[in-house]
């Protein structure tokens, strides 16, 4: 059931709507808060938390809790590292495959958004 009135930048907003729930990203003995305090956007993804400790765990190192993103540029799935080109953009940290895309994307980021989405 689409929210047409809702981007995805407002993941929260989104979920909420749609009657969602999640664990805790870090700690699934923990239902996920379902608002902005207690989400983390990296690249195309959004990680809820259920307290803003894990959260904090989380942000401390995305790298080493996030698993595969989305390079934005190529849309190839890859693992970053802690070394891996970043920028943020509209309070989301975008990981890059390399310096050539994290370049292009910031450029001009709006070129690489999801069609419907904002950034």
């Amino acid at each position: 059931m689409p929210c047409p009135d809702v981007f995805v930048q407002d993941v929260p907003v989104f979920v909420e709507r749609m009657g969602l729930s999640f664990r805790d990203y870090l700690d699934s003995r923990l239902p996920a808060v379902i608002d902005a305090d207690h989400c983390v956007r990296l690249n195309y993804e959004a990680f809820f938390f259920g307290n803003l400790w894990t959260r904090e765990q989380f942000v401390s190192d995305p790298t080493l809790y996030c698993g595969y993103l989305t390079d934005p540029v190529s849309k190839n799935r890859f693992r970053p590292e802690e070394s891996s080109p970043r920028f943020t953009h509209g309070k989301v940290t975008y990981y890059f495959e390399g310096e050539v895309q994290r370049k292009l994307f910031e450029a001009n980021p709006d070129d690489f958004r999801l069609p419907g989405w904002k950034m």
